[in-house]
């Protein structure tokens, strides 16, 4: 058996609203909770906890009923959820016989949506608060079940990041950068050590040089000195 969804449970309550003391609705009807009218009279009080009790129980009618009204075309979850939330605010026989579960049991899903529509009234005036419900529910009854088995799956316990394409091809890139820099850092050093193996070539040749140079002007230096007679 089909169970409404958290995402329909959400829409139902989302219109439904929570009320804890018994009010009437546009008709009259005494209503309480999540919409609850049977057995509540003036008066009543229903905490937020007997209202979540209640809803999952009489869910379960409503879901049946649903599941009864759609005969051999069994509906997807989207669907499914839209019909319970109608169904909960016009009724199991109303949606029993309505236009939404016959175009439904006949494959024509367009004309069962825009069958929710015909369901905006409430004491024969449209009231735009079922209005706005009404184009939810049929919103959902044609939005799509996305597929599963399309997307990517999760990794069994078992298997580690390290197996994934994408984990694989970024060490593979990460590798490769690696490499790219261990060999230019490669390449600048041997640039390095080279220059200074050319220079320790040129040096001691300049440091003669150098050397040759300063003592023929310290030796110029005295020679001027003593015929200046400096010394």
């Amino acid at each position: 058996m089909m169970n409404t969804s958290p995402r329909g449970i959400a829409l139902l309550k989302q219109f439904e609203g929570f009320k804890q003391d018994a009010y009437q609705d546009v008709v009259g009807v005494w209503t309480i909770g999540y919409g609850f009218t049977e057995g509540v009279k003036a008066g009543d009080i229903m905490s937020r906890d007997q209202a979540e009790e209640r809803l999952r129980e009489e869910l379960q009618d409503y879901e049946r009923t649903v599941l009864r009204a759609c005969g051999d075309k069994t509906p997807n979850q989207n669907q499914f959820d839209a019909m319970v939330c109608l169904a909960w605010n016009i009724g199991r026989e109303g949606f029993k016989t309505s236009t939404v579960a016959k175009a439904h049991r006949r494959g024509d899903y367009e004309a069962a949506a825009r069958a929710f529509n015909l369901w905006n009234k409430a004491g024969g005036k449209v009231v735009r608060g079922l209005v706005r419900r009404r184009a939810a529910e049929a919103a959902l009854y044609l939005e799509p079940i996305m597929d599963t088995e399309s997307m990517p799956q999760r990794l069994d316990g078992e298997s580690r990041f390290t197996d994934s394409r994408i984990n694989k091809a970024g060490i593979a890139t990460a590798g490769t950068a690696t490499i790219a820099t261990v060999a230019e850092v490669t390449s600048t050093v041997r640039a390095i050590k080279d220059d200074a193996d050319t220079l320790r070539e040129w040096a001691m040749p300049i440091a003669l040089v150098i050397i040759v140079v300063l003592a023929g002007y310290i030796v110029w230096t005295r020679i001027k000195m003593r015929k200046d007679g400096i010394i």
